[in-house]
């Protein structure tokens, strides 16, 4: 189902945007890997085709987004198609108190603005594009669910970007509903056809993801220094990632984790806009009860 699809990767040179890439490239997807440093993307690009993988890289900025423009809309033009946008690109950084508010706000600005500019654009540039679907995923954290320390620019951040998220999905269900009463009322569209017609409107889906601390590359050095606890495995973060592609979950919002004493968790989250910030899950899967984070350090 992901074979010959094309996906732009956000943050896709390295982390949990390179683990998704990889992925989709594997499975017979053609990957843009988007990222700032075109070392980093040349080395991942040369990973993926040593794997047999179809991939292409693009030197930008996510928070230039006339530049990211420009790059989505040459590769709908070159493929005819985008049906994948992993909106992943973000950092980490511990800020407190002592944090000079402008390094705070230049952080909300990478993590919040630019990916929740990037689903706006997204969002009403495809919103009517009657011959391509696009599913936007969007890589948050679990700092987006709950109060955390020392996360005074990355928690609000997160925070804020979800929050975005389910409001472009609000807006275009209102207009995406408009379109259908007014069917109606013009007799074009029964009342027991909605559900259909619905889904024929929907042009954009929306797809987000959670992950508590993950095991990459780069965080694994604070993993043996014990500076960050129970992180999951990339490769668990990576295989939620493509299951939420593939709609085989049961909501589209899904936080994934480790937990001392049941393993990795997924747990599915309301991926209504109704039901946004409503603290009750939908439901709690231990996807491996044998896992504990020691064994990534062997």
């Amino acid at each position: 189902m992901l074979e010959n699809k094309v996906a732009i990767v956000t943050g896709g040179s390295e982390g949990i945007g390179f683990g998704i890439a990889s992925a989709l490239a594997s499975k017979g997807t053609r990957v843009y890997l988007v990222a700032r440093t075109l070392e980093k993307l040349e080395k991942a690009k040369e990973r993926i085709t040593q794997q047999g993988g179809k991939v292409d890289i693009k030197s930008a900025d996510i928070t230039n987004i006339e530049s990211m423009k420009e790059i989505v809309e040459n590769v709908y033009r070159d493929n005819g198609r985008l049906d994948i946008f992993v909106n992943n690109a973000g950092a980490w950084k511990g800020q407190s108190l002592d944090t000079p508010f402008d390094d705070i706000w230049k952080l909300v600005e990478f993590d919040m603005k630019a990916p929740y500019q990037l689903a706006h654009y997204l969002s009403s540039r495809f919103r009517s594009e009657k011959e391509n679907t696009l599913k936007i995923l969007t890589v948050s954290s679990q700092a987006a669910l709950q109060v955390m320390d020392i996360g005074l620019g990355y928690g609000p951040a997160k925070m804020g970007l979800t929050a975005g998220l389910f409001h472009l999905e609000n807006e275009l269900r209102i207009e995406i509903e408009g379109k259908i009463d007014e069917e109606i009322k013009r007799g074009l569209l029964k009342e027991e056809e909605k559900e259909q017609r619905k889904e024929e409107l929907s042009r954009v889906k929306f797809y987000r993801l959670y992950p508590n601390t993950v095991a990459t590359e780069k965080m694994m050095e604070a993993i043996r220094k014990n500076q960050v606890q129970n992180p999951v495995s990339l490769e668990a973060v990576v295989n939620t990632a493509i299951d939420l592609l593939l709609d085989k979950t049961p909501t589209r919002d899904v936080r994934i984790g480790y937990y001392p004493g049941k393993g990795i968790v997924r747990t599915y989250l309301p991926s209504n806009p109704d039901d946004f910030y409503h603290p009750a899950k939908i439901t709690e899967e231990i996807v491996d009860p044998d896992f504990i984070p020691e064994d990534l350090l062997k």
